[in-house]
């Protein structure tokens, strides 16, 4: 036998002793096995990461849209009460109003000189009717009133230039907003008036002269 069969032959014989060896390495598994095993882990694969991304849509925060408000208590509505009936009598007249509804007082003046000084209270009941607002038209500045006690307005001026009711106006104008209903008197006592040539207007609670006064609604 010549050197290149003896080199041939040892090829062989090589290559056949490693496939046999290769053979015993996979005893008991067949390749068709080998390729379902790894087909199975593919799949396993996957499927856990299909498993895992539901499970981050799951824990995903809910939107403003998707998000249901429980509310913390229930509102209910207090029922409407029905306005009482008031009647208000000012100098012998009666005036009709209801309980919410807002009303002006006025106590009109007209003097033949104009006046130096004067104090008056303007009375009511409190528990039917409420003070607003009080304005001294003519007066203005020269007035210190005092509208926080119960049942009165309370009201003094002085000024020595004058305070000027010779054409007439509101000595004071109070408005009122009604809060009970029945009736109440609203009227005003000039308690002391004099003119600038300190001519007195008043006597005993009483106006004198000639003047025209008077008091109303409007």
């Amino acid at each position: 036998m010549n050197g290149r069969k003896i080199i041939a032959a040892s090829l062989c014989i090589l290559l056949l002793c490693a496939v046999a060896l290769s053979g015993c390495n996979n005893e008991g598994s067949t390749p068709d096995e080998a390729t379902v095993t790894t087909t199975i882990a593919s799949t396993s694969v996957v499927s856990q990461t299909v498993k895992t991304t539901s499970s981050e849509v799951e824990t995903e925060p809910k939107t403003e849209a998707s998000r249901v408000e429980t509310p913390l208590y229930f509102e209910t509505e207090e029922p409407e009460t029905e306005a009482q009936v008031c009647t208000v009598n000012v100098e012998g007249k009666s005036y009709t109003c209801y309980t919410g509804d807002t009303i002006n007082y006025v106590f009109y003046l007209k003097t033949p000189e104009a006046l130096e000084d004067f104090q008056a209270t303007t009375n009511y009941d409190s528990s039917m009717l409420e003070v607003i607002e009080t304005e001294f038209p003519i007066a203005g500045s020269s007035v210190i009133s005092n509208s926080d006690m119960p049942n009165m307005v309370k009201f003094n001026a002085v000024n020595l230039s004058g305070m000027d009711f010779t054409n007439g106006g509101n000595l004071i104008s109070i408005t009122f907003r009604v809060i009970d209903g029945g009736s109440v008197a609203i009227g005003t006592t000039l308690e002391y008036m004099d003119s600038v040539k300190s001519e007195p207007y008043v006597s005993d609670y009483k106006i004198v002269g000639d003047i025209e006064y008077s008091e109303e609604i409007n």
